[in-house]
């Protein structure tokens, strides 16, 4: 199996996980508050699509638009960086339903597909530095890493979730 294969067997499996995730939680538990002062339960489940959906813009960076990376730092601090991410998340989650959220993370999940595919099988490698913005996704990221953050940003919240659920049960 390839990385491509691989990494799409990846991705695939996480959309897989959040959709049992999001079948444990009770829709009581959605505006329980979560680890994050800033977020619900319910925010923190819709706060997880941003990973896929946003990564067709992280390619297109380390692929073509690599000043963009070298910029944003400067002019974006990592204080503006959460407070924007807390702000973004809040109100897009601001209808909370189950079918809300699964639907928002069949379409991350599709746009990461389509990100996958405008990858060349050559550029998995290709990578950029990346400001510390999230201890994830930090420092020099290949694609290859970008693609394994989509599960690795899910797995983190996902056991934060988890672990409130049970405490609530």
């Amino acid at each position: 199996m390839n990385i491509r294969e691989q990494l799409f067997t990846e991705i695939t499996e996480t959309r897989q996980r959040f959709h049992q995730l999001l079948e444990l939680v009770p829709d009581e538990f959605f505006h329980l508050p979560s680890d994050n002062p800033a977020w619900t339960i319910g925010e923190v489940l819709y706060h997880m699509n941003i990973a896929p959906r946003f990564v067709i813009a992280d390619v297109k960076m380390i692929i073509g638009r690599r000043w963009i990376y070298h910029l944003a730092p400067r002019i974006i601090p990592k204080s503006l960086f959460d407070w924007i991410n807390a702000k973004h998340t809040r109100y897009a989650a601001r209808h909370l339903t189950r079918q809300f959220l699964a639907s928002e993370y069949d379409k991350a999940h599709e746009i990461a597909i389509h990100a996958l595919s405008l990858v060349a099988d050559d550029n998995f490698q290709k990578s950029l530095p990346y400001p510390d913005w999230d201890a994830m996704l930090s420092g020099e990221v290949t694609l290859e890493r970008l693609f394994h953050y989509v599960n690795n940003h899910f797995d983190a919240h996902a056991s934060e979730i988890n672990r409130l659920i049970a405490g609530q049960k």
